[in-house]
């Protein structure tokens, strides 16, 4: 799939959600809803984190009392996932370059940082367990962020506008018309949830009509310029997206559907598409693709205790006749796609262990090796850890973070005891999907 195949098809979704027109056949794309079953009535609302307005006023001291304001909201993202989540899947429109310089910015769990916590409300709550608001002062030019993760309030130090992070890609330039324009919807988020969830079930009269259908799903709640490649901005409205790209699990080609709801709650309309999450492969066809990993020369440390090998990493686009597209900031390749190998000279697997560094530390350095075998780490450009791969407490090798993005610019390290002589070694990543593939290793 060339590159300009697959920003196409992300296009396909971008609307402004002000011109958004119902969908003109078919009766809808249905979600999988974990508290209905067939032949059951519907069940009540319940909630599950709280909804923009209840965000906004836990946030609101906090905010108030930052330094540099006052602050003018201009955007809010809730996510409310059945299944374990990460933005950054679904891709920015300079993914490396907004995963990179966004997590370094904001060190805890953001639209850049994490796994989103599940959900386990229904959707036509407008409940989110995860809220993340961005506030501009004009007065300071600085941009200020803040989150709501379960009801619990963390506003992060502003950053200078304009600065390396800026995900918001309508709002350079247009900052004044984005902070004056009814940011704050004069309907909450539960009405405007209700009403979307309502038109995506227009025309099914039986609970039994939903299930069996897609599976786990993630409902974005939104206001504000765009973030996200496919769905477009939101002005004076809500714009609610149901979507699975990010989820722990899922890749391929998958239904994206996209409501509008006014500021005062009215309907404005429903479209129903498809958008994909990964490159596809099938080891046959023209447009096939891969993710190839292109490493750089690889840097060793060795102590006595512990040796760890740094390499950085881009995520390029391999053709199935070896040849390699121009790009290399490709989006879509998650932590979970990939499994590792450590391989000697003569071909044999070293044992995997279980990661002695299977948190945040703001350095690979402060990660020691098991005696047993290696394990590995991503970290960021400024060294910071992301994620870390290892065996788990069952035996199995697994990553600690759930779903996290591979991107261009971070780095891969492997950590072993010291005592090992791993010159000449191989390092290998394995698929663990067949429709996704990803090849690329290096030598230490």
């Amino acid at each position: 799939m060339s590159r300009a195949n697959w920003i196409r098809l992300h296009r396909l979704a971008v609307v402004v959600i002000t011109c958004l027109v119902a969908a003109a056949a078919g009766s809808g794309i249905w979600f999988y809803d974990w508290n209905r079953g067939a032949g059951q009535a519907t069940p009540p609302s319940r909630s599950d984190g709280p909804t923009l307005h209840q965000a906004l006023s836990n946030l609101s001291g906090a905010v108030a009392n930052e330094t540099g304001g006052p602050w003018a909201l201009f955007s809010a993202y809730g996510v409310a996932a059945q299944a374990r989540f990460s933005p950054n899947l679904i891709g920015y429109v300079h993914t490396n370059v907004t995963v990179n310089s966004c997590g370094q910015a904001f060190n805890g769990l953001t639209l850049w940082n994490g796994t989103i916590p599940s959900f386990n409300g229904t959707f036509d709550s407008g409940t989110a367990p995860f809220w993340q608001l961005a506030y501009f002062s004009n007065s300071s030019q600085k941009i200020l962020v803040a989150t709501d993760v379960v009801g619990t309030a963390h506003v992060y130090p502003p950053i200078a506008y304009p600065s390396s992070c800026m995900p918001w890609y309508d709002f350079p330039g247009n900052q004044a018309n984005w902070t004056s324009v009814g940011s704050i919807p004069a309907t909450d988020s539960s009405v405007a949830a209700r009403v979307a969830w309502d038109s995506v079930l227009q025309g099914s009269k039986k609970v039994s009509d939903l299930v069996p259908t897609y599976g786990p799903t993630t409902e974005v709640i939104t206001i504000g310029p765009g973030v996200f490649l496919g769905f477009g901005d939101v002005v004076s409205a809500y714009g609610i997206y149901f979507d699975r790209c990010g989820e722990a699990g899922i890749t391929g080609i998958q239904p994206l559907t996209l409501v509008g709801v006014g500021s005062s709650g009215q309907w404005i309309g429903t479209s129903n598409l498809t958008h994909n999450c990964a490159l596809l492969y099938s080891g046959a066809g023209a447009y096939d693709s891969e993710y190839d990993l292109l490493f750089s020369t690889p840097s060793v440390s060795s102590g006595s205790l512990t040796a760890s090998v740094t390499a950085e990493f881009q995520v390029a686009i391999a053709l199935p006749n070896g040849t390699l597209e121009n790009f290399f900031d490709e989006v879509g390749l998650a932590n979970w796609m990939t499994s590792w190998n450590l391989t000697s000279p003569s071909g044999q697997d070293q044992p995997l262990a279980t990661s002695l560094c299977s948190m945040w530390v703001p350095s690979a350095a402060q990660c020691r090796a098991n005696y047993s075998g290696w394990y590995a780490l991503i970290i960021s450009a400024g060294g910071e850890w992301i994620n870390s791969y290892g065996l788990s407490p069952n035996g199995t090798a697994s990553w600690s973070v759930p779903v996290t993005a591979l991107v261009s610019n971070q780095q891969l390290v492997i950590v072993c005891p010291g005592t090992w002589n791993i010159s000449g070694y191989s390092v290998t990543p394995v698929s663990t999907v067949s429709v996704s593939h990803v090849i690329g290793s290096f030598t230490i």
